[in-house]
């Protein structure tokens, strides 16, 4: 009687280990699903609203046009999701993107925005009065 109690607890230990190893390897291959999403990073240089496309210039110099679709997200630096899209702030030309592409690299997923501090300056030379404008205040 005891030497099948020891025989059936050796069994059932033996069971559980084989289920452990089978659910680390589980594991491991969702991990690995994950690694095959491409990522892109590069700065946008155009946008098109109409049309929900735009263009970045990756870190390799090439510019690609990318389509945006309805279920494309749009994230923020600290991973929250925009719900205002494409009509981000922060969604401008010069921002600097982190693109996140399925794994056939054909769909655009995610669109990692950068922080508002990190934004491109806007020229404020154009807001500036011109010495021009200036004599003109002073004659008045």
């Amino acid at each position: 009687m005891l030497r099948r109690s020891i025989a059936g607890g050796l069994g059932l230990a033996m069971l559980l280990g084989v289920a452990l190893v089978a659910s680390a390897a589980d594991k491991d291959k969702d991990k690995d699903v994950k690694k095959e999403v491409k990522e892109v990073k590069g700065e946008i240089t155009k946008i098109d609203k109409d049309k929900m496309t735009f263009k970045v210039k990756g870190e390799d110099g090439k510019t690609v046009v990318y389509k945006i679709e309805e279920a494309t997200k749009f994230l923020g630096p600290k991973g929250g999701e925009s719900k205002e899209g494409v009509k981000d702030d922060r969604f401008v030309v010069g921002a600097e993107v982190t693109l996140v592409l399925s794994k056939s690299g054909k769909t655009l997923e995610e669109v990692h925005l950068p922080l508002r501090s990190d934004l491109p300056a806007k020229d404020k030379a154009k807001d500036k009065p011109t010495t021009k404008d200036k004599s003109k205040e002073k004659d008045k």
